[in-house]
């Protein structure tokens, strides 16, 4: 029983140690400069003064922050669209759900109603921004 031992250690001294994996290193987080806010809560606010909102922000035209919110949003859609599953930074994930066939009932007569199949957009908020939502909580 002792060669058994003398012979496992003897391998175990023979394999290196283990390395640990190499972390990547944490980006550092580039300093942001504060959102400037014009709409009142619990208004909306348009698509005009929103783009205006983001050429203002930064520090581009209008033509040229129209283009890019655009562009944004056409592959955001497309991607959506085509199934994919979009996470949208600390804001949230837009996806399609698929919604079964299921048996519901009209509530005027009671009678059960067959619904069809369908598919819906959907969101769902990170937890930063529900974190950012929820505020003083």
């Amino acid at each position: 029983m002792a060669r058994k031992v003398a012979k496992t250690a003897k391998k175990a001294a023979k394999k290196p140690a283990k390395k640990a994996a190499p972390r990547k290193a944490a980006k550092a987080a580039a300093p942001t400069k504060a959102v400037k806010v014009t709409a009142p809560a619990g208004k909306t606010i348009t698509a005009s003064a929103l783009l205006q909102a983001v050429a203002d922000h930064n520090e581009m035209s209008r033509a040229d922050a129209k283009r890019f919110v655009e562009g944004y949003i056409d592959v955001i859609k497309a991607h959506v669209v085509k199934g994919v599953k979009v996470k949208l930074g600390d804001l949230g994930m837009v996806m399609v759900r698929a919604r079964k066939a299921r048996m519901g009932r009209n509530p005027a007569t009671g009678e059960p109603v067959k619904i069809k199949a369908s598919k819906k957009l959907a969101f769902r908020p990170s937890a930063t921004m529900k974190a950012a939502v929820a505020g003083g909580r």
